[in-house]
């Protein structure tokens, strides 16, 4: 359970990542590693990143669903302050949402290697369709050379299971986030 439970939150950095950059996954790892909710400047100090850049960040992170905050007024000055974290039950609508557009894109992605036959350039490997062959005489449009036909029934293979395995994650989380 623990390499698993690992093993999901590097993927869970390196998506956010992948959408808010080095800030995204730096300001979320010190909300997630925290026992309790966090003031701005607490995760500014945890982190050694500019203000501005960590309050942008927590305002995009709670944008895509990942934290949340509640308001309160300072004692000392009345001014607004925010409590972040975690939006755990969030967290789990949004990942499966990406999962299953992955899903669909992975199906897409499956038709259209079914449904066309692949020539490719042996010199340079530019991969066409067999129109897209057929308008450039099967000669590469790069380079010249005598296209070849393509098996792609590898790519096919791994993509069906690829489309299962993403199927039964996205199944079971789907009962997990039903039945919790």
């Amino acid at each position: 359970m623990g390499k698993r439970k690992t093993s999901n939150m590097k993927d869970l950095y390196t998506f956010i990542e992948s959408i808010l950059g080095p800030t995204g996954r730096e300001v979320f790892k010190v909300l997630a590693n925290s026992t309790k909710e966090l003031l701005d400047d607490e995760i500014v100090k945890k982190t050694g990143l500019d203000e501005q850049d960590v309050r942008k960040t927590l305002y995009e992170l709670h944008n895509i669903g990942l934290v949340t905050y509640k308001k309160m007024r300072n004692p000392e000055d009345s001014r607004y302050i925010y409590y972040w974290r975690v939006d755990a039950i969030r967290l789990n609508h949004v990942l499966l949402q990406r999962k299953k557009a992955v899903l669909n894109k992975l199906k897409e992605r499956l038709e259209y290697e079914k449904n066309n036959t692949f020539f490719k350039c042996p010199i340079d490997g530019v991969r066409l369709t067999y129109d897209e062959a057929l308008e450039n005489d099967f000669k590469c449009p790069r380079c010249g050379a005598e296209l070849e036909m393509e098996d792609n029934s590898e790519v096919v293979r791994k993509l069906e299971t690829l489309i299962k395995e993403l199927e039964e994650e996205v199944k079971r989380e789907e009962k997990l986030i039903s039945h919790g």
